[in-house]
């Protein structure tokens, strides 16, 4: 992989991905505009493959995998993938084809809570007991991860935590949130609901 002089612009995104706790913090739950927390959203995850990248040893184990004619990139840039008896046929922008019997999404789709078609989540959003935030995002909760019902509507017991609260909780992917303050929240607020029933 080779040696290189730091640059400007790997230190300014080390110094961004050490504020992103406090990022993640100042606006999960923020009484701020929708707009204002998608663009939050959006500029936190562009920023992620220029503060995080990937892991070195990863990209070293997939370069000796090409390196080895184990695993081509010929077909990485949005090729056309059609279903065939043979398996999965993909045809990239130079028109070369190739035929594959294994297919791996690792993408996880967007939170898009509209977007969403499980019966479950259709059945909330049709009885108004869930909305989105924001169109673009998950669902509308309150800082102890209960759900945020309408203002016309009765408070439920449902807590949303992870990928579809993101809007409500900023950083939603990132790891050091999975044990942080935003799960420590809705596990009091749901001993104190446990409690009081």
């Amino acid at each position: 992989l080779g040696n290189a002089k730091v640059s400007l612009d790997y230190c300014v995104w080390q110094v961004w991905r050490h504020c992103q706790p406090s990022l993640y913090e100042a606006f999960s739950h923020a009484q701020v505009k929708k707009q204002i927390i998608k663009k939050v959203i959006t500029l936190d995850e562009r920023s992620k493959r220029f503060s995080y990248g990937p892991p070195i040893e990863s990209m070293q184990q997939l370069l000796a995998l090409v390196d080895a004619q184990i695993v081509t990139l010929d077909f990485v840039e949005d090729p056309d993938i059609s279903l065939t008896e043979d398996g999965w046929r993909l045809k990239n922008g130079d028109d070369s084809i190739s035929t594959s019997t294994v297919m791996v999404n690792s993408v996880l789709d967007a939170p898009k809570l509209l977007e969403i078609n499980s019966e479950i989540i259709q059945k909330l959003l049709s009885h108004d007991l869930i909305q989105p935030i924001h169109s673009d995002l998950g669902i509308e909760t309150r800082k102890n991860g209960f759900v945020k019902t309408a203002d016309d509507k009765p408070d439920v017991s449902i807590a949303v935590l992870g990928r579809l609260a993101k809007g409500s909780v900023i950083g939603v992917d990132a790891i050091l949130e999975c044990f942080g303050p935003r799960i420590e929240d809705w596990a009091e607020a749901y001993v104190k609901k446990l409690k009081s029933s």
